[in-house]
């Protein structure tokens, strides 16, 4: 967006913000600058599954960019503008991530604010991510199929297990009907799990490498969406935008910065009987479904990518003349 030269590391722009003491401060948010002529525009990205504003980074920043925004549980905050759910992709290889973690590291002189582990924990996670050109390739659009893959955890949360699970488990035993090549289920790590038996036969226990899962989800006639843990927007939706899928999902419950439209770029289904209908109409429908999936790649271009992500949040500042 800005060119590479133009986007540095500092920690000179934010001694105001104290972050600590704030929850979940550095799981949540990035604060970034803008530095113009003229002025500098304080921005914070928040990418947190919750849904409250942190009250700090909200005082300091002029714009708060936030995936899961729900006015109706938070209260109306003037600053705040919604963004759609993110993934993880991978920006650097080895030896430049490795550089750039220790000329960070060494700008903090060596006392991160998190923890020294949780310095290069957070750098080296990236590696086991995909580019998000891996994601972003479309094909297949339209053309039959009946192969479905579908993986989701098991949440524990109290939401979930009174409403994610089921409607993810309702999804999978539709796919699993004659005449579907189903692939997939419920990835469990342990046995410590109020719905252990209830979901029997369709839980594994190993996870899918990450080249394999977007390779699998690809290739699959039709995708499930549902809010997951805090009934967030989880970065599923994201990497389902990116690839241009057929997208079924249950009610979102945060706010977009532009709506979903049911059978345009999404279908929405509220109960049983709605996912038994949508899931036999996209196998067989194949015009639809190249409706929905050309109307998600739309909407991932227009308000989901990175540049336009960071393009809108440039517009509700009013700047200007920002070019490379």
């Amino acid at each position: 967006m800005f060119g590479k030269k133009n986007v540095k590391f500092s920690s000179s722009y934010f001694s105001e913000l104290e972050r600590r003491g704030e929850e979940w401060s550095f799981e949540s948010y990035m604060p970034i600058v803008i530095v113009g002529k003229n002025e500098i525009y304080k921005v914070i990205i928040d990418f947190g599954d919750d849904v409250p504003i942190r009250e700090k980074a909200y005082k300091w920043c002029d714009l708060y960019a936030k995936i899961n925004y729900c006015p109706e549980r938070t209260g109306e905050y003037q600053k705040v503008v919604s963004i759609p759910p993110s993934f993880g992709v991978k920006i650097w290889s080895f030896s430049a991530m490795f550089v750039t973690c220790i000329c960070n590291l060494i700008r903090l002189k060596f006392q991160p604010q998190t923890s020294l582990t949780n310095h290069f924990r957070l750098y080296f996670t990236q590696l086991k991510a995909l580019p998000i050109e891996d994601f972003e390739v479309k094909d297949n659009h339209g053309k039959k199929n009946n192969y479905v893959f579908f993986v989701s955890s098991l949440w524990p949360h109290q939401n979930c297990v009174e409403g994610t699970n089921l409607f993810r488990k309702v999804f999978v035993e539709n796919c699993k009907k004659k005449g579907i090549k189903f692939e997939g289920g419920f990835l469990l790590l342990n046995n410590d799990h109020p719905q252990i038996e209830e979901f029997g036969d369709l839980i594994f226990h190993k996870r899918y490498p990450i080249q394999e899962y977007i390779s699998k989800t690809k290739k699959s006639a039709l995708v499930f969406n549902t809010p997951a843990v805090h009934n967030c927007h989880g970065w599923k939706l994201g990497q389902f935008l990116a690839m241009g899928k057929a997208i079924v999902s249950t009610p979102l419950q945060n706010n977009l910065p532009e709506n979903l439209m049911h059978g345009e770029n999404i279908h929405y289904v509220k109960d049983e009987n709605e996912i038994t209908e949508t899931v036999e109409r996209i196998l067989q429908d194949n015009s639809y479904r190249a409706k929905l999936e050309n109307g998600a790649s739309k909407y991932y271009e227009n308000f989901a990518s990175p540049v336009s992500v960071i393009s809108n949040i440039i517009a509700h500042l009013g700047i200007c003349n920002l070019a490379k």
